[in-house]
């Protein structure tokens, strides 16, 4: 079956599916039952997957997504356009975030035989440690939203064309006023997952955020594998016992030995011992640069 537009939109493309979400781009601004609905314009298109459309998990993601996008506007996010429901069940507009995911920009490099650049990996990791802060740090006419990404992770940290980091797929984001029925069991995408939030023991927190970033960071600046397991229920083990392997952030060129001492740091199996935001994880890795 072709991926269902909504009501007024046609397909540009279908993006795929996982396991909570079927995606596509899709063109606002067609016929369909009246005039048009002004400048023809590309938007991401959200559906649950088929295997999430009647699940409690599937239901609460969406609204999640939908609603954390709606508190949380800033240039690194998606513009949330419409939030809709038809025949097919509950979808969302997004405006489409320009860039390549981190591990596309990594894996490029590979095709060309070399890791990235130090200036782009040292661009990248201080830009992407800034831009969750201001996140973070967001607030509204009620105070503090309590922004929380929840999947940190290769894939949905964006690259932009000037330099800029986005971050997609909120699903599992957390924020101020959270109606507790939208809480599930999210755990987010191993190795990047903080150890406390792999082992079930918390729900995703901030300081979750600040150790998925850092574990996202340290394997663009190494391009080495975080574990030594590759499956999931190995990893979980290691990650709670061990902790990430950093034996390769410590020949990370690119940074000084203060800043990967910081990014070590944030990576602590113990949460109680990490940096409890990324706002100071970023003083410490400013105190570090080589030009401080």
């Amino acid at each position: 079956m072709p991926y269902p537009a909504p009501d007024g939109t046609e397909l540009v493309e279908h993006l795929g599916a996982g396991a909570t979400f079927d995606v596509a781009l899709v063109r606002l601004g067609v016929p369909s039952r009246g005039p048009t609905l002004g400048p023809s314009l590309v938007f991401v298109c959200k559906r649950l997957a088929p295997g999430a459309l009647h699940a409690h998990a599937g239901r609460a993601a969406i609204v999640r997504e939908a609603k954390a996008l709606s508190l949380a506007r800033h240039p690194a996010l998606p513009a949330l356009a419409r939030v809709g429901a038809d025949r097919h069940g509950p979808f969302l507009l997004e405006s489409r975030r320009e860039g390549a995911s981190l591990r596309d920009v990594l894996d490029g490099w590979r095709g060309r035989g070399r890791p990235p650049p130090a200036s782009l990996v040292a661009h990248v990791v201080r830009t992407a440690i800034e831009t969750l802060a201001e996140l973070q740090e967001l607030e509204d006419a009620a105070g503090p939203i309590g922004f929380v990404h929840g999947d940190l992770g290769p894939d949905h940290v964006l690259l932009g064309p000037l330099g800029d980091i986005g971050l997609v797929d909120l699903g599992a984001a957390r924020f101020r006023g959270m109606d507790p029925d939208l809480e599930t069991a999210d755990r987010g995408t191993l190795p990047f997952v903080a150890p406390e939030i792999a082992r079930g023991e918390s729900p995703p927190t901030a300081r979750g955020d600040v150790y998925a970033m850092t574990a996202t960071l340290v394997a663009f600046a190494t391009g080495a594998p975080l574990t030594r397991a590759r499956e999931q229920a190995a990893m979980l083990v290691e990650i709670g016992e061990s902790g990430l392997r950093l034996d390769a952030l410590a020949a990370a060129g690119a940074l000084s030995p203060g800043q990967r001492r910081a990014l070590a740091r944030a990576l602590d199996r113990d949460p109680e011992r990490r940096v409890e935001s990324a706002r100071a994880l970023l003083d410490a890795f400013d105190a570090a640069s080589p030009r401080g």
